[in-house]
Parts: structure tokens; sequence; C-alpha cells
């Protein structure tokens, strides 16, 4: 048994933020169906190179757990599958903006008072640009993350990853869990809002506290931490290291048992973490002066010797090889594309971690066994959104 096992998900949505949140309800025992335009389906599902045969990366990492069926929701037989569909779901995720809503007369909670009704937008309904599609690149650009991320005397920097996105799936799934639980008690649904944008917000955590408190622009540090030094990457004799001194007993190791350096630690202008950040520059020089002198593997073997927080610097490729990384890729066996390895849930519960489970399905794979479900019959739809496999071990509750 999983925590979600008997949930019924109806996922609207596609790109990035809503699948990923349905693919963290499935990963939990939930049962997902995806809910896909015919012919073209999730806009991921072209999004690359690279592709594992005609199967794009991207799709794949942000699919698993759940089955895909074909609808055309302007099309009166579309919109009745997907009214009976809603009937029967605990939660319908979607990213439709309010005029296409408006257009697919979509009110998921007017069908289902029961349901859980998320809906991912770029902004708030409640704000002037509800009505703009949402990008990750905007909301990076529009929140300030990419005006503190980049060196101090370069460009604003988006992050390497579609960070927002991601973020903004996290809240979507924990709101939906704390929904469900809701309901437990009161035996009501609810309707959610998450945008790209105030999940972006809300994630600057303490560097919007510091705006609020200072009433001071955000600066940009690079790799280093406006409040903690030493907190940055620094460069050994082969190659980029980092080090999280984040108190100052942290330090006082550092200087000590790694650099060998204890009169550093006992410097008045060092000695604790404000005077550190006041003199950060000078600090700074030194270290990078020491840490020149040796390989980055002889430094990271020094401070885990002295429990100074310390990592190499990895690039993607090497940080999956890493020994860390090996429990959480799994190889995934897909009827059509054969093997290909994937990044599994981290999280473990009683000390399990989760298999990954189902590989994304093809498009419209599921369709003819759900429809069947919902007691609609095959010949009323398009032949080629109607290819099947067997469904789910969870089918649709009657």
């Amino acid at each position: 048994m999983l925590p979600l096992d008997g949930l019924l998900v109806a996922d609207f949505s596609r790109v990035l933020a809503g699948p990923l949140a349905t693919q963290l309800l499935g990963d939990w025992g939930a049962r997902v169906i995806k809910v896909e335009e015919p012919e073209r389906g999730d806009e991921t599902r072209r999004w690359g190179p690279p592709f594992v045969g005609d199967v794009s990366a991207y799709f794949l990492s942000i699919n698993r757990n759940k089955e895909s069926v074909t609808l055309d929701l302007k099309s009166d037989e579309g919109a009745e599958a997907a009214r009976r569909l809603i009937a029967r779901a605990d939660v319908v995720v979607d990213n439709f903006l309010p005029a296409q809503k408006e257009s697919l007369r979509f009110a998921p909670r007017t069908i289902n008072p029961r349901v859980i009704h998320c809906t991912i937008a770029g902004f708030d309904s409640d704000t002037d640009d509800a009505d703009t599609p949402g990008y990750d690149l905007l909301a990076q650009a529009g929140s300030g993350l990419m005006s503190i991320t980049g060196e101090a005397g370069g460009e604003p920097m988006k992050i390497g990853v579609a960070l927002a996105d991601v973020l903004t799936a996290h809240y979507a799934f924990g709101a939906i869990c704390a929904a469900l639980r809701g309901r437990e008690q009161t035996g009501e649904g609810a309707a959610l809002e998450i945008s790209l944008f105030s999940a972006a917000i809300a994630s600057l955590v303490n560097v919007a506290q510091n705006v609020l408190v200072t009433g001071k622009e955000a600066g940009r540090y690079g790799n280093s931490h406006p409040s903690i030094v030493p907190y940055q990457v620094f460069h050994a004799s082969d190659r980029s290291f980092a080090i999280g001194a984040g108190t100052d007993r942290h330090f006082a190791q550092l200087c000590e048992r790694v650099l060998r350096l204890p009169e550093l630690a006992r410097d008045k202008r060092f000695i604790t973490n404000s005077q550190r950040v006041r003199n950060r520059g000078v600090l700074v020089a030194i270290l990078e002066e020491e840490f020149r002198k040796r390989t980055a593997a002889q430094w990271v073997r020094r401070c885990r010797r002295a429990s100074v927080p310390v990592s190499l610097v990895r690039g993607v490729r090497e940080a999956l090889r890493a020994s860390a990384a090996r429990a959480i890729v799994e190889t995934v066996r897909h009827a059509g594309i054969g093997a290909y390895d994937a990044v599994r849930n981290p999280v473990r519960i009683d000390g399990q971690r989760r298999a990954i489970g189902s590989p994304p399905p093809s498009l419209g794979e599921h369709t003819a066994a759900v429809l069947e479900e919902l007691g609609i019959t095959v010949a009323s739809t398009k032949r080629s959104a109607a290819r099947s496999t067997p469904p789910s071990r969870r089918r649709a509750r009657r």
C-alpha cells in the first residue's frame, strides 16, 4: 500500500509544473489519467533533442505512473467524457488560461463538489496579469530570481533548470495533499490555485524577507552568500569545490584542522560570522591563495575529517555517477523504446525507496480502456485516439 492508493487524479495539465505535480501524486500511489489533445498531445513530447527513440527525454522526466487518454474537449463527445472522468475523480489538475476555461466551460467543482481542483497558472487570478500565459523564464525574470543569480558584476542569470515550474509543482503537490486531508474531516472539496509567479516570489525566502526588512534592493553574489562567510565556491589547484562554513565552529575547524592556520580563526576581523561578512573581501582572498596550493580532492578529504561541510563542484553527468546518486537512479523498461535510466522520487518511507513504477505512456495509449470504464463506446471516438493497453492496477471507481 502506498499513501495515495485508491485516489483518482484527472490531469488536464501539460508542459512542466502540472505534470510534475501529478507525477508526484502518482509516485505515492494515485492513479493519474493524463488527458491530452488528440494527435498533438503534451507539448513536451516534442521538446528535444535529446530523444530516446521517438520520445523526448523531457517528457520522460515528468510523466511516469500515468495513463494517457486523448480527448477533443471542444467536441460534445470529448466534453462528455471529461465530465464523466471529473465526476469520479478525487483530484483535478489543470493549467488552462481563464479564457480557455470559459470557452470549454471547465468547472470541475460544479460537476463534483467533493473534488480537489488545483489550477496552475502563470499569475494569480486576482491580479491584472491573470490572462497572461506563464513560462518559467518569465517567472524567474519577473520575480527577481534572475536578478540575484549570476556574478556580482555580470548580467542577471536564469537558473539552469526551470526552477519556478519545479517549485510550483511542489507547492501544488503539498496543497493537494493538505486539501485531501481536509476533505477527510469535512467531506468537502476545495479549489486551489498556485501561480509560477507567486511560487517564485515565495521561494525567495530570506532574500525577500531581507528586502522587506531593509527596503533595499537585493544584491547578486554569484557563488557566495549574502549573509554567511565563507559559504561559496573556491578554486583548488585543479578544479572548483564548495565550502559551507555556516557556523563559527565550522570556521574555526576550517582554519585549525584543514588549513592549519589557527591564527586565522583568532583574527578579530574574522572571529564571528558578522565580522567575516564585513571583511569578506580580505578573508576570501586569503582563503583562495591557500586553497590553490592543493587539489580539490585533498581539500575535500581534509574538510570531511574535520567535519567541515564541503563538496566538489560536479557536472550533472559526474553527479549522476557519484555514489550518493546510485540509489535514486533506476533502469526503466518501456515497451516502445526499450530500457533507459531515470531518476526516481528521492523520498524514503520507513527506509524504503519507492520504485519508479510504470514508464510514461504513449499518446492515447489508454483511451479505449478508460472510455470503456466511463461507459462510453470506443466506436464513438476517433480510431487514432483509441489505441490501448490493459488498464492500470487501479481502475476508476464506479
